[in-house]
């Protein structure tokens, strides 16, 4: 680790194999579960830290971005935020990490992705950064929530109007923020952050997309032709039926034209003819009807039967229409 990352390093093939190797300890799944060692390792070390903002461009030796093994540093920057929201660790540790996550912040405002591969580094880097921020320190949620730089980078959709693989990635981190329960498989309990941080980074993305309506923002993607697009407008509107907080802004949601209604788009089966798609609307649907909403007073008895039929019938559901009507 010391002769790989040291700096300056006249060996980029050293440090790329090194990156690769820190990259697999970082990386935590069902099959390979992250351990307290680990954690302390990668959230706690000094040495490991320098030298990943050396390499994309942090430090106090006033470097540039490396342009060989900068973007392997940020994705490993990366995983090592998701490691500090899931790791309990130490309180030297976690002060170490917290001046990580800092040092990280100023570093991303200097960064400038071209390409998509770049691009989606960076939607993954920022976002991991806020969430990390989000379930910290008061202090550190506070500073990045009032970074609109950042988060106008992270969230905007404008720019990417032709590239629904990039506006698929914005959505789906998006909603990995605000509710990351949903994006587990096992059953224990995620660290989330407040009602206030999940309703300031939605409307954030309001903010970042022409200061709309975020809810209108969701369902202008929710009916793009591209199914990547629809996908990540659905995983957000989930994450946001998922927070109690959230439910009625949701439920009660009239668009300026009177048309643009939540509840009516929902149970519109005709607009999505994907299984996929139909799938993720069918898990909004359940989120919204979990023990604790009590949505039956916002909406009417009819939208509230066809929500409760939809969740007994599975995905696979249609609303039929009746012969005599369909034959007229």
């Amino acid at each position: 680790l010391h002769l790989a990352l040291a700096f300056p390093n006249k060996d980029p093939l050293l440090q790329m194999t090194a990156l690769d190797a820190l990259e697999v300890l970082a990386v935590e799944n069902k099959d390979y579960p992250m351990t307290s060692e680990r954690a302390e390792f990668l959230l706690g070390n000094d040495e490991l830290h320098s030298g990943l903002l050396y390499l994309i461009g942090s430090s106090s030796e006033n470097v540039e971005f490396d342009p060989i093994n900068g973007y392997a540093a940020l994705r490993l920057l990366t995983e090592i935020c998701r490691v500090g929201i899931s790791s309990s660790v130490v309180e030297s540790t976690k002060n170490k990490f917290y001046s990580l996550l800092e040092c990280f912040q100023k570093a991303l405002h200097a960064l400038e992705p071209r390409g998509e591969s770049e691009r989606l580094s960076y939607i993954y880097a920022v976002s991991n950064l806020v969430a990390s921020c989000a379930t910290s320190t008061e202090e550190m949620s506070k500073s990045v929530l009032q970074d609109t730089t950042l988060l106008h980078g992270w969230l905007s959709l404008l720019s990417r109007s032709s590239q629904p693989k990039l506006k698929s990635a914005i959505l789906s981190s998006l909603s990995q923020v605000i509710e990351p329960g949903i994006w587990r498989e096992e059953e224990d309990a995620c660290t989330r952050p407040s009602d206030y941080i999940s309703l300031s980074l939605y409307h954030a993305f309001g903010e970042a997309n022409n200061q709309k309506d975020p809810t209108e923002c969701l369902l202008a993607s929710a009916k793009s032709p591209f199914v990547e697009e629809r996908l990540g407008a659905y995983n957000v509107l989930r994450a946001m039926a998922s927070r109690g907080c959230c439910v009625r802004m949701l439920l009660l949601y009239k668009g300026e034209d009177g048309n643009s209604i939540f509840v009516e788009w929902l149970l519109n089966q005709d607009n999505e003819f994907t299984n996929e798609g139909r799938q993720a609307k069918y898990n909004i649907v359940e989120s919204l009807l979990a023990d604790g909403n009590n949505i039956e007073g916002l909406i009417s008895t009819k939208a509230f039967r066809e929500m409760q039929l939809w969740m007994k019938r599975g995905p696979a559901h249609t609303t039929t229409v009746p012969w005599d009507l369909a034959t007229e």
